[in-house]
């Protein structure tokens, strides 16, 4: 029968005392987040009347009927709560970045000799560390914003096949979005010293309140074992005459091509016979690190897909050209990431692999010229930084002013 929902009364109407059978307690105080409370419910024999049933999508009778419709209305309100994770997410690296960024501005250190120090962001190092995180900002942030009309669509119109596409990709979006920023919340905490340890810099409010993101409306590891298995799935359909769904339309492309070479080394990879082996091995964990990163590689190409979108649409000539800037970053940075993975399969030659890293770190530059304003555009308030050395009012020179008196 799967789950339905009851409404279950846990108090007294007159006396709100607990009800026989019912125990409830609170979770106590966590890491963080704590403005949301968490409490824990335990039923010891409790029977709930049939009429309690929120009986919407699934009904219970003496017959026992099943209403299918159930499991997609209630995979939707859990896709709700994943792309609004993902979207909050974002909006968590953007104030970490953006308080990095101003204050690597704000920060001068060493210079040559005889001349003004200079920002300690003219380092290529601190440029390296930060810029790519700055890209991913912007890659990240059109991604959700498409996945949110997605969503919008989807409740819209309740359309079976779009309630599944939209399930797996907030699914993949989230767990890597939220991983990204945990890391990056670190990332971004280090490149301002002492300053970033300081609470009133709000980076360890930051890390605790976000952690918990990679965590509730789904464990990200198990996340993105639900993309590669719905990406194996959508594989396998190929292979029985079936349509892959609009997200995973590169997949298509691919196909066509890998099946058409007459390699057998490629032919043994995509054949049916070892599909099929791989998809029994997947269901005995056999190669779950392998699925893994295919879940996560999928992943960041949605997302640099949806980024090349948004910047072939951008109506400004000047924006688009610096979108593209970022973009290209952004492209390049997970190629990188990746390049040891390129050079074990011989994809990537040494020379190419060298070019890649010097073009990375020319982007970087080039994104740096630009990065106060592509901070700026972010339009976050000083109500919403709350840190000192990232907010563009005089709290910077007060902070530095009062510090430790």
């Amino acid at each position: 029968m799967g789950i339905h929902a009851f409404i279950v009364p846990t108090r007294d109407h007159e006396t709100h005392a607990i009800l026989p059978g019912i125990e409830i307690n609170d979770c106590g105080h966590k890491i963080g987040l704590n403005g949301v409370d968490n409490g824990a419910l335990r039923f010891r024999s409790v029977r709930i009347p049939r009429d309690n049933l929120l009986n919407r999508f699934g009904d219970v009778s003496s017959s026992l009927p099943t209403i299918n419709k159930r499991f997609a209305a209630t995979l939707g309100e859990l896709v709700g709560g994943r792309v609004g994770i993902a979207y909050c997410s974002v909006g968590v690296l953007k104030v970490a970045v953006t308080i990095a960024v101003r204050y690597a501005l704000l920060r001068h250190q060493f210079g040559p000799p005889k001349q003004p120090e200079i920002s300690v962001l003219d380092y290529q190092s601190h440029q390296n560390k930060l810029m790519p995180m700055l890209a991913s900002s912007y890659a990240f942030h059109f991604a959700t914003v498409q996945l949110v009309d997605k969503y919008s669509e989807m409740k819209k119109t309740n359309d079976e096949d779009l309630i599944a596409d939209v399930h797996v990709l907030s699914s993949g979006l989230k767990a890597y979005i939220t991983s990204y920023t945990a890391k990056s919340i670190s990332i971004c905490r280090e490149a301002c010293g002492g300053h970033g340890y300081a609470a009133v810099n709000r980076f360890g409010a930051l890390r605790n309140d976000h952690d918990i993101f990679q965590t509730f409306e789904g464990d990200n590891t198990v996340l993105l074992q639900q993309v590669a298995g719905d990406l194996l799935k959508q594989y396998q359909e190929k292979f029985k005459g079936g349509t892959l769904s609009v997200t995973w339309n590169y997949l298509r492309d691919s196909m066509g091509t890998y099946l058409s070479q007459p390699n057998p080394v490629t032919a043994r990879w995509e054949g049916e016979d070892h599909l099929r082996i791989l998809i029994s091995s997947w269901m005995h964990s056999e190669c779950l690190n392998h699925l893994l990163t295919l879940a996560e590689s999928h992943i960041e190409s949605v997302i640099l897909a949806k980024f090349i979108e948004s910047v072939k649409s951008c109506p400004d000539e000047k924006t688009r050209g610096v979108l593209k800037l970022v973009c290209d970053l952004y492209a390049l940075d997970r190629i990188w990431k990746d390049i040891g993975t390129y050079r074990n399969v011989d994809y990537v030659a040494p020379d190419k692999a060298k070019a890649i890293h010097k073009l990375t770190d020319y982007l970087s530059y080039q994104v740096r010229l630009v990065t106060r304003e592509l901070i700026d555009a972010f339009d976050l308030p000083d109500l919403i930084i709350r840190a000192p050395i990232g907010m563009q009012s005089e709290a910077y020179a007060q902070y530095t002013q009062y510090v430790g008196s």
